[in-house]
């Protein structure tokens, strides 16, 4: 049994209980047209428990790999992800979406992706930017401007 993928597929599955409980004490909501505001979760909640369900099923099926030194770069990965979101997380409202995000997507892709500099520049810039679009231009839903005023 491969340990790691049965327990990841096992977490998934109860945070797919989760969200399942937590549309379920919602209460209805009464809309004209179709498909309504829960299809979307709907669909995402079926699809994570569908796809942790099979990664529980290979977990259970597969032999342990036995990898001996990945722990220790794992929990670095697992570090460095966790102090970049609580910096983003700082750092969102006093710098803005824009500059905030740009930096951690920087940052964090530089982590995992080191010589690919061009590559890294064009998406910490790239993503922010786009997703900036589509929410505050498109979607006319404000998001934090920080030093670049309002």
């Amino acid at each position: 049994m491969n340990k790691k993928d049965f327990y990841t597929g096992l977490v998934f599955l109860l945070f797919t209980g989760v969200i399942f409980a937590f549309m379920l004490t919602t209460p209805p909501i009464q809309v004209a047209t179709k498909p309504g505001p829960f299809f979307f979760p709907t669909a995402a909640a079926l699809l994570l428990g569908g796809l942790s369900l099979a990664l529980l099923v290979s977990g259970a099926r597969q032999k342990d790999s036995g990898a001996a030194g990945k722990g220790k770069t794992m929990r670095n990965r697992v570090f460095w992800i966790i102090a970049w979101c609580a910096i983003y997380a700082f750092t969102i409202e006093r710098l803005g979406y824009l500059l905030s995000t740009g930096i951690v997507t920087f940052a964090l892709l530089w982590y995992f992706n080191r010589r690919e500099w061009i590559f890294n520049i064009i998406m910490s810039v790239g993503i922010p930017v786009s997703i900036f679009i589509l929410f505050d231009t498109l979607l006319k839903q404000s998001l934090p401007r920080g030093i670049f005023g309002s």
